[in-house]
């Protein structure tokens, strides 16, 4: 297999009753599918959540859609991967009392209680055996597949009211019980799926998903639940791992009506995921729907950063030549004229709390490593006599007015550093003699320097 390719839908909610809008758009599917497809291979296709509206009619109309969809992607029902949302289950007062008191940290679930809690999902569980040909009996779930692996989760265990956000709550013992069967699968891409947010659970759970997601090979997540498109890159744990959230399925007045194509290069472990957003007075299906900068061609860029070989195993051994390093710094004090900047944000923090509240990659951790050596010589040229207080303060500021213009246009701290760094480099390549990639090397050290002072990196993204 060289590609591995999925469509992926969420939040489609069927209801019975359809009006002309949702009709019209999702007879036009079937027509953008089998388009898109024409004679690619479809792997798998992912349905995360919410196939119905308010528990609503599991009817044949949606076994209908569902089955179209397998047919025209060309998959079985075992390469169907479907999770609950909030709308497949069923509300109640003992689900809501119940709710109550399980929605606390370190709640530890008995039998009984999982068990309650899942008759809710009885209709859902009823329309799963019919598309899937078997039970859904867990909560929790790896699919291993040849060169990859999903890892299903039901995230709506215990959703149910009106205030969910935030306060979701993991089974630990089944969800570890379950993702720990990935350790020995870090040669295959590994795919979690889920209908919410991951974002949407208690902070203390949030934290152990992100880390076993980390531990156990996950390399990205799909949901949907918030009925837009968009990305995010989660640090929390030590590698950056991506979400990848599907807008709705259904047309109303908050939804973006969406479905993504993924595609990843089985041997680069580098793809893209398109967006195809339907136009609802054109009537007709076009490349978007995902928010962000990122997307704003129409396609998202997947790297799967646990593949990728370091590019960081120089960095240890760069070398700067410390003499011309000092000529830098005072041509770089002349070329600046003093440039004045506001106010100075100072508040101390441990530098490598810096790299993680701001969502750095290990690779900064030791690029800072390997030219933080340089930090005495900037501290020696910064105290020397023969510069004025304000000539002192001159580099600092254009750091923090370029750090100033970068924080809102990037998604992770790794991306502020390259943005801050090319920015200057742009302003004064044509100043100085020295090679492009030496040049740019002293401007990332006064960067580092500049996080080492509290000068800048002082926010958490």
């Amino acid at each position: 297999m060289d590609k591995l390719r999925w469509i992926h839908l969420s939040d489609i909610h069927f209801s019975g009753d359809e009006d002309y809008e949702v009709t019209r758009m999702r007879d036009s599917i079937a027509d953008k599918l089998k388009e898109l497809i024409d004679g690619k291979i479809i792997n798998f296709v992912v349905v995360s959540g919410d196939l119905v509206y308010r528990n609503g009619s599991y009817d044949a109309k949606l076994k209908k859609f569902i089955e179209s969809v397998e047919h025209i992607c060309n998959i079985s029902s075992d390469n169907l991967f479907i999770v609950p949302g909030n709308h497949d289950l069923k509300r109640n007062q003992t689900r809501t009392v119940l709710l109550e008191g399980i929605r606390k940290e370190n709640f530890k679930f008995e039998r009984d209680t999982v068990e309650q809690l899942e008759k809710d999902f009885k209709k859902y569980k009823s329309f799963f055996k019919k598309v899937k040909l078997q039970d859904e009996d867990y909560l929790y779930k790896v699919e291993k597949r040849e060169g990859y692996n999903v890892f299903l989760m039901n995230t709506a265990f215990t959703a149910g009211t009106d205030q969910d956000e935030g306060k979701l709550v993991l089974e630990k013992n089944l969800f570890y019980d379950a993702i720990k069967q990935l350790k020995d699968q870090e040669c295959s891409i590994n795919i979690a799926v889920g209908h919410h947010p991951i974002a949407c659970f208690l902070k203390e759970n949030q934290e152990k998903i992100w880390n076993n997601f980390n531990d156990y090979n996950i390399d990205f997540y799909l949901c949907g639940h918030q009925h837009k498109g968009a990305y995010s890159y989660d640090l929390n744990a030590g590698r950056v791992i991506p979400t990848y959230q599907c807008g709705s399925g259904r047309v109303d007045d908050y939804a973006t009506v969406t479905f993504l194509m993924g595609e990843l290069d089985m041997n680069t472990k580098k793809g893209k995921i398109t967006p195809y957003k339907w136009l609802v007075n054109e009537e007709c299906w076009t490349i978007g729907g995902i928010d962000g900068r990122k997307a704003v061609s129409g396609e998202l860029e997947i790297t799967l950063e646990r593949f990728q070989k370091s590019t960081v195993s120089s960095f240890e051994d760069e070398e700067v030549n410390e003499d011309e390093f000092r000529r830098f710094m005072m041509e770089f004090h002349e070329k600046s004229k003093y440039f004045v900047n506001e106010e100075t944000n100072i508040d101390p923090k441990d530098v490598f709390e810096k790299f993680s509240n701001m969502k750095c990659n290990k690779s900064v951790e030791k690029h800072y490593h390997s030219l933080c050596r340089y930090f005495p010589i900037i501290d020696e040229i910064m105290e020397s006599t023969l510069l004025t207080p304000i000539e002192r303060e001159s580099i600092p500021n254009i750091i923090i007015s370029e750090y100033n213009k970068a924080l809102g246009k990037a998604d992770n701290g790794n991306e502020i550093i390259e943005l801050i760094v090319e920015n200057i480099f742009q302003l004064y390549k044509n100043e100085f003699d020295y090679s492009n990639s030496i040049l740019k090397t002293y401007f990332k050290i006064l960067v580092y320097w500049s996080i080492y002072e509290c000068d800048i990196f002082n926010e958490k993204i």
